[in-house]
């Protein structure tokens, strides 16, 4: 374990594992104070946050507590109630949405299991509201115009959730990207060129042959393949501290 790599306790409970940049701006904020206990790898119990860090004058003396937590060992990892990693903090159903919409083009940075699926969760919700107001009000149209407006206004801040969601487990956006500009390309190239070559084959009208038949499976396995791939990377916990993203 790096030296690098600090614990501190808040309300009784350990928090970390953060750098000492992440403890030197808790400092700033009066989240970590002269009598904060920290603990790093090389240190034989938990001591005051003073000793260690640069800690403004004037604050009240240090008082440990009676019974502090134990230090964690080398393959400690934190409980599942404490946060695991900066920058992409556990959000509730409503502060998801005003997050993704905030962040509405936002590519950068991370977002939480829980930030992505409620925004998930949100767009569902609003799709099958829609749907029903256009079937009220636009009976037998086959556009569904509401439906079509509010997909198309939630696609951009969907899209950036997921590539945020993708640089939490330390992974490209372009895992995101790919998938659908192959879905495109599939649509756009191969299903036309298939087309062809089964015209060109002189296969009865309305018989699909074993070339289209291949292609299409082909097309729908590796469609397939890469949706599962892409829902375990959303269902991964992020990285334990900061990364190459955040």
């Amino acid at each position: 374990m790096s030296n690098n790599i600090w614990y501190y306790v808040v309300d009784g409970a350990r928090v970390g594992p953060v750098d000492a940049g992440e403890i030197a701006r808790l400092i700033d904020t009066g989240t970590v104070s002269a009598q904060t206990l920290v603990w790093r790898d090389g240190l034989d119990g938990w001591v005051a946050a003073s000793e260690h860090f640069d800690i403004s004058k004037g604050v009240a003396p240090v008082s440990m507590p009676p019974v502090p937590p134990q230090p964690p060992t080398q393959n400690a990892r934190p409980s599942g109630d404490q946060p695991n990693y900066s920058g992409a903090p556990a959000r509730g159903f409503r502060d998801a949405i005003n997050t993704c919409l905030n962040k509405y083009a936002t590519f950068s940075g991370r977002a939480s299991r829980s930030e992505y699926w409620y925004f998930v969760l949100f767009t569902v919700l609003i799709g099958f509201v829609s749907g029903l107001v256009d079937g009220i009000i636009f009976p037998g149209n086959y556009f569904s115009p509401i439906n079509s407006i509010v997909s198309l206004a939630v696609l951009l801040p969907g899209l950036s959730v997921a590539v945020r969601r993708l640089h939490d487990i330390g992974r490209s956006g372009w895992w995101v990207g790919s998938y659908y500009l192959g879905l495109v390309a599939y649509i756009v190239l191969v299903v036309p060129i298939v087309g062809i070559a089964v015209s060109l084959s002189g296969a009865p009208a309305g018989e699909p042959s074993a070339l289209a038949l291949s292609v299409i499976g082909l097309g729908g396995i590796a469609f397939l393949v890469m949706t599962v791939v892409l829902l375990v990377f959303f269902c991964t916990r992020g990285e334990a501290g900061r990364n190459r993203f955040g």
